[in-house]
C-alpha cells in the first residue's frame, strides 16, 4: 500500500509541475489586418470619437513597420441631413510584444468632408495625430485594440451663399482622441 501511495503522490506532483509551465512562444502576426470600430455600432457602451474611422486596414510587410489606412462614411436622409466622408493614412512601428500583447506607436494624417443638406456650407477637417496602440490577441486571427491619440486639426467652412469676399472661415483644434475607442481586428 505504501508503494501505491508513493506512486500516486509522485504522479500527482509531476502533473502539477507540468501544469505550471506556460507557453511563452510568440506566434507571427499575419501581414494583413482589417479592423472594425465597435464604438460606431454599440454607442451606448463605448465612447465614440469623430477622429475614429469605422473600417481600418493595416499592412505589415516585414519587420516592425506597418502601413495603415481607414475609411468612414455617414449619410443622413432626414430634413436636416448630411453626407460625411473621411479617410486616413498612416504608419506605425511595433514597440514590444509580450505573449498575447502587442504595443506599438505611430502617426496618422486624416481628412473629413461634411456637407449638410439644408445649408450650402461644406466643412473640411484636415489633421495629424500621434498615437500609442495596445493590442491583445484573442487568437492568431482575432484581436482587440485601442489607440489613444494626441491630434491637431484645422477645420474650415466654405460659405458659398455669402456676398463677402472671403468665403472661408477656419480654426484649429487640438486634443486627445480615440480615448476608450475599441476596435475588433481580423488578421490574415
Amino acid at each position: 500500500m505504501k508503494r501505491i501511495t508513493t506512486a500516486f503522490f509522485f504522479l500527482f506532483f509531476s502533473c502539477l509541475c507540468l501544469a505550471q509551465t506556460q507557453k511563452d512562444t510568440l506566434f507571427t502576426i499575419p501581414k494583413h489586418q482589417i479592423g472594425i470600430g465597435i464604438n460606431k455600432f454599440i454607442k451606448s457602451i463605448f465612447a465614440s470619437d469623430d477622429n475614429a474611422m469605422v473600417i481600418n486596414y493595416r499592412y505589415s510587410p516585414k519587420g516592425k513597420w506597418s502601413y495603415r489606412t481607414g475609411f468612414d462614411y455617414k449619410k443622413d436622409d432626414s430634413e436636416g441631413g448630411f453626407t460625411q466622408f473621411a479617410m486616413k493614412l498612416g504608419v506605425d512601428r511595433n514597440l514590444k510584444r509580450y505573449r498575447n500583447w502587442n504595443f506599438y506607436y505611430g502617426a496618422d494624417a486624416f481628412m473629413r468632408y461634411s456637407n449638410y443638406k439644408n445649408i450650402n456650407k461644406p466643412q473640411y477637417d484636415n489633421g495629424i495625430g500621434a498615437f500609442i496602440g495596445v493590442q491583445y490577441f484573442i487568437s492568431p486571427h482575432f484581436s482587440i485594440s485601442t489607440e489613444p491619440m494626441f491630434y491637431y486639426k484645422y477645420i474650415y467652412i466654405v460659405d458659398r451663399d455669402t456676398f463677402q469676399k472671403d468665403k472661408k472661415t477656419g480654426w484649429s483644434e487640438t486634443g486627445f482622441g480615440k480615448v476608450g475607442f475599441v476596435e475588433l481586428n481580423f488578421h490574415f
